[in-house]
């Protein structure tokens, strides 16, 4: 890994375990089980304001075009305005290209269709107004029976730093848990979440 990089890359053994937390456990297995194939399911639709789309390729050094941002993922926390229908650059633009090209690879992993788990310590690199923190992040690849892609990305917020803290490696912070607000053993009957019709492909 080089001097200049704030990814570092995880064994899968982390989500297999459960130790990346209960939705990356619930997604991987449902991917897995299911071959990569996307089924209607109500617990994926439960999962769903968490969850980043994009399209299945990219430039190389470059992210994928963003299709869908759930309400609760940190795009959608920090680039609020990046998907307003009015904005005039597409929403990946407003991420510096920095923090673009250092998160690419694990794309390129996953348009291959392997799965891609990392640790991310962002330092100063998604601009001004944006905090240093620590993100985890799974990215899988989900087609539909018909091979129409998306790649699914599901970053959680480990820890948002303070400013004193100058250090830019990543740890493993295992002592940090999701909250209690998604569960894998939700029963179909609640109603989506809003703005969304159900269909997260």
């Amino acid at each position: 890994m080089s001097k200049s990089t704030f990814v570092e890359p995880l064994s899968l053994s982390h989500v297999e375990s459960g130790l990346a937390g209960e939705r990356e456990g619930f997604i991987f297995k449902t991917w897995r089980e299911n071959h990569g194939v996307m089924v209607q399911d109500s617990r994926m639709t439960k999962l769903s304001p968490w969850l980043l789309l994009t399209v299945s390729t990219a430039e190389p050094g470059n992210v994928p075009e963003i299709t869908f941002a759930g309400k609760n993922t940190t795009f959608q926390r920090f680039f609020p305005h990046a998907l307003e229908p009015d904005s005039p650059k597409q929403p990946t633009s407003y991420l510096p290209k920095v923090y673009r090209e250092g998160v690419a690879e694990g794309y390129e992993a996953a348009f291959t269709g392997e799965p891609w788990l990392d640790i991310q310590r962002t330092g100063n690199r998604l601009g001004d107004g944006v905090p240093d923190m620590t993100l985890q992040r799974l990215l899988l690849r989900f087609t539909t029976k018909t091979g129409f892609a998306r790649v699914f990305c599901l970053v959680q917020l480990l820890q948002v730093h303070k400013p004193r803290d100058l250090s830019d490696h990543t740890h493993h912070p295992l002592y940090f848990r999701q909250k209690r607000d998604w569960c894998p053993d939700y029963r179909a009957g609640a109603p989506a979440s809003s703005g969304h019709d159900g269909n997260i492909l």
